[in-house]
């Protein structure tokens, strides 16, 4: 195969297609990055040197002339590598006529418009409202009849800005956190969405689609805390997805309504007594570790079908002749740090590596390394993966890890000036 391949923001997760595009195809890659005001924590998964070339993202027109000069004319194929990047991805795909997705680009990041979208299609939704201000946001909530609701940016991702509000003067204080900040894609937030919180266990889907034909690659189901009213991650355990034929079927029509046609998607739903419900969907393959536990633990590689359904589309079809099965049980442990500060001593390796189930963690912080206050996905301060056959092993294993997090065994954060606790 000739041509290159054009990885929109190869940021997370993402960042791995550049390399696997070479050694599965033999293709080169470009990187098309798209914003200057991401945070590190999301852009330091990129490799510029695995990558012939980069563009920065200016206007479609501008853009795909800069990546066709350095590709000698049309690109092979286009991928989106991280959230930041769907708008972009939608639109070069569109003018290069590769495989683009149909109806709104906004409505695959705006998650009022996605509700609208699920609303218009007859599908189950959440009961939303859009606000500007913050009188029109306890307004909506004081008419709503509801007692428990989610305040967040209209685009947000990785769990960035999530409220849980129980009260008006809750709603109140989420909306002045958020009005007029930056979310992590840089841009100020002038708008949040302010709809009822379901109540049920909350699963991930992740899928790959051609043609408008979905696949469903893996599910995960999600443990989380309620820290200070936000929603924080602990840990994401791997669910055959056979066991869930429901929320399968929900999301490929939900897939349908959003017009992801083609390639990868990430979705969070909350399994309700009435049925499964969309969270949001990512118009992109799901970000941090999820790709590598699906490496670990299924038939199906995430990765590589998330790149043939973009670059060998018969690749892809043969790759997906059978369902995907788990041949072992595997989760993610979300780490967690109740103060911002520097680290004194780092015990994460030490501490779990022994366990039966241990696989990997992402913890590399030396002493004097700063971390935040774990409020989000992105300030988590890293990941232990567990893999094992036997599922009551994995258990007793993820049990330990989080208990040692939570007694503050596995790293000293100490608090400094730059924490506002000296």
């Amino acid at each position: 195969m000739t041509g290159k391949l054009v990885v929109v923001d190869p940021f997370s997760s993402g960042g791995v297609f550049a390399r696997r595009a070479r050694e599965l195809y033999g293709l080169d890659a470009v990187a098309v990055l798209t914003s200057d005001l991401l945070p590190t924590a999301l852009t330091a998964s990129y490799v510029p040197e695995d990558f012939v070339g980069e563009v920065r993202f200016v206007s479609v027109a501008e853009t795909a002339a800069a990546v066709e000069a350095l590709c000698g004319g049309r690109p092979e194929a286009v991928i989106c590598g991280s959230e930041p990047g769907v708008e972009a991805f939608d639109a070069l795909a569109a003018h290069w006529g590769l495989r683009p997705n149909s109806g709104s680009s906004l409505a695959r990041r705006d998650k009022f418009l996605m509700q609208h979208r699920l609303r218009d299609a007859g599908l189950r939704h959440i009961s939303h409202h859009k606000a500007a201000d913050l009188d029109s946001a306890l307004k909506w909530c004081a008419g709503s009849g509801l007692t428990q609701f989610v305040v967040k940016p209209v685009k947000s991702f990785a769990t960035d800005g999530v409220f849980f509000c129980s009260t008006p003067d809750e709603v109140r204080a989420a909306c002045q956190n958020l009005f007029r900040r930056a979310d992590f894609s840089g841009e100020d937030i002038t708008e949040v969405l302010v709809q009822e919180r379901v109540i049920g266990p909350e699963f991930v889907v992740d899928s790959v689609s051609l043609d408008g034909d979905h696949f469903v690659v893996d599910m995960f189901r999600y443990t989380k805390e309620n820290v200070e009213g936000n929603p924080v991650y602990r840990a994401m355990k791997g669910v055959d997805v056979a066991a869930h034929p429901d929320l399968v079927a929900y999301v490929e029509k939900a897939l349908t309504a959003l017009g992801i046609e083609n390639g990868p998607a990430h979705s969070e739903l909350i399994l309700t007594e009435d049925g499964p419900v969309l969270i949001e969907t990512g118009a992109r393959m799901h970000g941090g570790q999820g790709p590598n536990l699906v490496e670990a633990a299924s038939s199906h590689s995430l990765i590589d079908l998330a790149l043939a359904a973009r670059v060998q589309p018969d690749d892809f079809l043969s790759r997906t002749g059978t369902r995907p099965v788990l041949h072992k049980s595997v989760v993610e442990c979300f780490l967690f740090s109740p103060v911002a500060g520097v680290v004194g001593v780092n015990r994460v390796r030490e501490s779990c590596q022994a366990l039966d189930s241990y696989l990997f963690d992402t913890c590399d912080q030396v002493p004097g390394a700063r971390i935040e206050k774990t409020t989000d996905l992105i300030t988590s301060y890293g990941r232990v993966v567990l893999a094992h056959s036997d599922a009551q092993v994995l258990a007793r294993d993820m049990e330990h890890v989080l208990d040692l997090d939570r007694r503050g065994v596995l790293i000293d954060v100490r608090p400094d000036a730059q924490s506002g606790n000296p």
